[in-house]
C-alpha cells in the first residue's frame, strides 16, 4: 500500500506540472512581459512575447499595435528592414481598416526606398498608399518621397546650403 501511494502522489505531482506549466498567459501577461524584455534590449524576446500575443489573441483591441510595435523594433533596434516589410505587410493584410494601416503602408515604402534599395517596390506601395489614402497627413511625405525617389540626399536642392555657393 505505500508502494501506491508514493505512486499516486509521485503522478499526481506530474500532472500538477504539465497543468500549470501548459497555462497559457494572459494577454496582459505577455504584453508586459514583451516590454520588460524591449526595456532590457532583448529585442529577440520582446518580439518572441509579442508574436505570441499576436498568435494568442487575435481578436485583441491592440493586436494591430502589437504588430505595428514589432514592425518598429525589426527597424530601430535590429535594423532588419525585411523582416519590418514583413511585419508591416502583416498587419495591411490582416487588420486594414486599422488606423496604423496607413503608417504601416507609408513604412513598407519607406523602407524599400531607403534601406532595402528597391525602388520599384517603393514606387508600388508608395502609389499604392495614394489611391488608399489620398487625405491622410502623411500624403505629402509620400509624395516627397516618390519625387525624390532614387536620388541622392545631395542631388536633393532642399537639402543644400546656398550660402556655401555664394561664399
Amino acid at each position: 500500500m505505500n508502494r501506491v501511494g508514493t505512486v499516486l502522489i509521485v503522478m499526481v505531482l506530474i500532472l500538477i506540472m504539465v497543468i500549470g506549466c501548459g497555462q497559457k498567459q494572459t494577454k496582459e501577461q505577455l504584453y508586459a512581459e514583451a516590454e520588460r524584455y524591449e526595456r532590457e534590449d532583448n529585442f529577440d524576446k520582446a518580439i518572441k512575447s509579442f508574436e505570441a500575443l499576436v498568435t494568442n489573441y487575435p481578436q485583441s483591441e491592440k493586436t494591430d499595435s502589437v504588430l505595428f510595435r514589432i514592425g518598429q523594433i525589426y527597424s530601430n533596434n535590429l535594423a532588419d528592414f525585411t523582416k519590418s516589410v514583413q511585419i508591416h505587410e502583416r498587419l495591411v493584410s490582416t487588420y486594414p481598416a486599422s488606423k496604423l494601416a496607413a503608417q504601416s503602408l507609408f513604412m513598407i515604402g519607406y523602407h524599400f526606398a531607403n534601406n532595402i534599395g528597391d525602388l520599384d517596390s517603393a514606387r508600388i506601395y508608395y502609389e499604392k498608399f495614394i489611391e488608399k489614402y489620398p487625405d491622410h497627413e502623411l500624403i505629402a511625405s509620400v509624395q516627397w518621397e516618390l519625387d525624390h525617389l532614387g536620388m541622392d540626399i545631395n542631388e536633393i536642392n532642399f537639402f543644400r546650403d546656398d550660402s556655401a555657393e555664394k561664399n
